[in-house]
């Protein structure tokens, strides 16, 4: 019985060596940190300086608009509806987001306190 259990756990770690790793590792979204790296389809149509209260909502997107956080992923989160909703910390986020055409609009997001 002893023999069989050790078999049987040599069996599954050495089919575990052949999964790929892209099947048994979970993928991780990086935030783009710096302006220079943006890779830009088209032109810029405009800034938008847009001032938030921590911890609330609102609709700033079309639900089929194509929105990319540049910046300050961990103080917003965008809903597939369009909605922003703002967390607990405060700081400046940067979105963009692009028409059909890949121009783009620049979204300044600041979240304040009061």
């Amino acid at each position: 019985m002893k023999n069989s259990r050790n078999i049987f756990i040599l069996l599954t770690l050495s089919i575990s060596l052949f999964i790929p790793s892209s099947i048994s590792s979970q993928v991780f979204a990086k935030e783009i940190t710096t302006d220079s790296s943006v890779v830009t389809q088209g032109d810029l149509i405009a800034t938008v300086n847009f001032n938030m209260l921590r911890n609330s909502n609102v609709k700033l997107f079309s639900s089929n608009s194509n929105v990319q956080i540049q910046s300050g992923g961990h103080l917003i989160s965008i809903s597939p509806g369009g909605v922003v909703s703002s967390k607990n910390s405060l700081g400046t986020a940067v979105v963009y987001s692009y028409n059909p055409n890949g121009d783009y609009v620049k979204y300044v997001i600041s979240i304040n306190a009061t």
